[in-house]
């Protein structure tokens, strides 16, 4: 099982079907493509914009039983930018839309104790991925749910980011500034070939081909 531990948004698809958006889905949604069994461990608020979050996830076949519920703050939403038709003709490299509220105190948040309980919850996970910046405490409870459970870590970590104290096997990755989505499928597919027992580096190298990323000669 892969446990990605990571905040979901509400978001429009193209198409206008409510759906969840945000990196922890995009992992966890790659992950099950690749076959693997996926938890995502994340905090919506109590709205409709949290049941479309929750809807969107049992669609994509993307476990939630560790998905909480904050009875105070709002789940956030992806607002795609205004963007002139003719231009986004011309211009493949659009921005990327913003998280709103833009004030992340506004935004729910997994603390120590969330990560914790969801970890006991799911002794099973093969597969541990911290798909975003998270309390210290919860980085430990975290840590310390995947040693117990025997699980590998993945650990996404934000440019300039200090990292925190992971275990020596940990795999860490620092997430690009720019993503047009293939970074969560990258660590998606890596994650699932993780837990089918494929061996690190052949398994980064599965995910780097899949996501349609070439290797650069050092």
């Amino acid at each position: 099982m892969i446990v990605v531990i990571g905040l979901p948004a509400y978001a429009d698809s193209p198409d206008g079907e409510k759906c969840a958006g945000g990196l922890a889905v995009e992992i966890a949604a790659a992950a099950v493509r690749r076959g693997g069994t996926v938890e995502l461990v994340g905090k919506v608020g109590n709205d409709g914009a949290g049941d479309a979050v929750v809807v969107a996830l049992g669609r994509m076949g993307v476990g939630h039983a560790a998905l909480l519920r904050d009875p105070v703050l709002p789940t956030p939403v992806f607002a795609a930018p205004a963007v002139d038709e003719d231009a986004a003709e011309l211009d493949s490299n659009l921005p990327a839309g913003r998280l709103l509220p833009e004030d992340p105190a506004a935004r729910p948040a997994l603390e120590a104790a969330d990560v914790d309980l969801a970890l006991k919850f799911l002794p099973q996970a093969g597969v541990v991925v911290l798909s975003g910046a998270l309390p210290e405490a919860a980085v430990t409870a975290a840590v310390d749910g995947a040693a117990f459970a025997g699980a590998r870590i993945v650990a996404l970590l934000p440019p300039g980011t200090v990292p925190p104290a992971l275990p020596v096997e940990a795999t860490v990755l620092e997430t690009p500034p720019d993503d047009d989505g293939s970074f969560g499928r990258m660590v998606g597919i890596f994650a699932g070939a993780l837990d089918a027992g494929v061996d690190p580096v052949a398994a980064f190298r599965e995910a780097v081909g899949s996501a349609g990323w070439e290797p650069v000669a050092e």
